[in-house]
């Protein structure tokens, strides 16, 4: 039998990697007949660089930067020759010309997993280190930017990094605000783009449609995640929609920026970087699949194992596992997600769309949050190999 195991990370324990390496070794260990192929997957967050890179042998970069509460940290950007990526791949990103593609996480440098839960608040958080990540690239002859933006920690609208781009952020005392956070917008009095950096074009791969402001917005929709206190959502919302404004006069753009699809992601970086450099949305998911020619991998496999961390109604919104299940359907194939945890109303919305698929929690629910992820690996391969006695 041949089995596609294509699995995105179970957040707090394991990777996208481990998963599916997890995977091929108890499918090993039941059979020596089946064939095995992995594809880890990757929303933009961990893993991104890493596997893009990979992929196409690429190199890696050390860039020393600062994360998102100012502390100076090495991270690593990856850089593609452009002579290494498919026709269709090249019109899919539009390159723009012949040259070397620079692949950035995002997470890397402004990851919420990086923070400790008391460190975890988007009024001091900053994407101040992921601009100096984007202009660190000119010493690369980059043509072209990827930045995968899953996984952040910030709420700013990309206001830290058009801060290390070379947009001055001036108070009322005229000084430079050095290291920009929303806690600090309401002393900005003045935005100059006089000195502005110059960027290659930016594709952001990114699967969340919300856009910047409103109840399905960054503030509303990912705050709470991020650490931001339920009775200050409002004020954080309201600090976005004069900051949004402030920074399309300092650009001479429309306030319809704000309603792209996917300018909320990631606390609405694509707003602000959309406003000052040559940059677009691509589907993180198509971006993968084409780049690991994963609908071919689909077909000539007879059955289908994907999973993450969490199933939820989130799930069913573009994330990686869910996009695995509709294509793997439309070739009727067989499916089973295993996730860590599962909602119901998800896996019933699920069945009745996709009715070739099983859905399986491999957590055990008397169990607290730390032990279960301190012993993802065994409860994930002691389910998965119930699941296979089936086949």
């Amino acid at each position: 039998m041949r089995i596609l195991a294509a699995f995105d990370k179970c957040k707090g324990s394991l990777s996208a990697r481990e998963i599916c390496s997890l995977a091929k070794d108890v499918i090993s260990s039941r059979s020596s007949l089946d064939h095995v192929q992995t594809m880890p997957l990757t929303d933009g967050g961990e893993g991104f660089a890493d596997l893009l890179t990979n992929a196409k042998d690429g190199s890696f970069h050390s860039v020393f930067a600062k994360d998102s509460r100012g502390r100076e940290k090495e991270v690593k950007i990856g850089i593609i020759s452009s002579a290494d990526i498919d026709p269709d791949l090249q019109e899919f990103i539009n390159l723009p010309c012949p040259g070397n593609i620079a692949v950035i996480e995002m997470s890397s440098i402004a990851g919420l997993a990086d923070l400790m839960e008391e460190e975890r608040n988007p009024w001091l958080t900053s994407t101040f280190g992921v601009g100096q990540l984007l202009k660190h690239c000119d010493k690369y002859e980059v043509s072209l930017i990827l930045l995968g933006i899953g996984g952040s920690s910030t709420n700013d609208m990309g206001v830290g990094a058009l801060s290390s781009l070379g947009v001055k952020f001036i108070d009322g005392d005229d000084l430079p605000v050095s290291f920009p956070s929303p806690e600090t917008w309401s002393n900005i009095k003045e935005i100059s783009t006089n000195s502005l950096s110059t960027l290659p074009p930016i594709r952001i791969a990114c699967d969340v449609s919300n856009q910047l402001l409103g109840k399905g917005g960054a503030t509303y929709q990912f705050g709470l995640q991020k650490g931001l206190c339920p009775d200050r959502k409002q004020e954080m919302e309201e600090e976005m929609l004069q900051m949004s404004a402030s920074l399309a006069r300092a650009f001479q753009k429309p306030l319809s920026f704000r309603e792209q699809e996917g300018s909320g992601a990631a606390g609405g970086i694509g707003y602000g970087l959309s406003l000052a450099f040559d940059t677009s949305f691509v589907s993180g998911f198509s971006l993968i699949s084409k780049w690991f020619n994963l609908e071919e991998a689909v077909k000539e496999s007879d059955l289908i194992l994907t999973g993450e961390g969490r199933f939820d109604r989130t799930s069913l919104y573009g994330k990686g596992p869910f996009e695995i299940i509709r294509m793997a359907s439309n070739y009727g194939k067989n499916i089973i997600l295993l996730a860590g945890s599962v909602e119901s109303e998800a896996v019933k919305e699920c069945k009745i769309k996709f009715p070739n698929i099983e859905v399986v929690s491999f957590g055990n629910d008397q169990l607290s949050l730390n032990e279960n992820l301190a012993r993802a690996p065994e409860f994930f391969s002691n389910e998965l190999l119930k699941q296979l006695s089936n086949y």
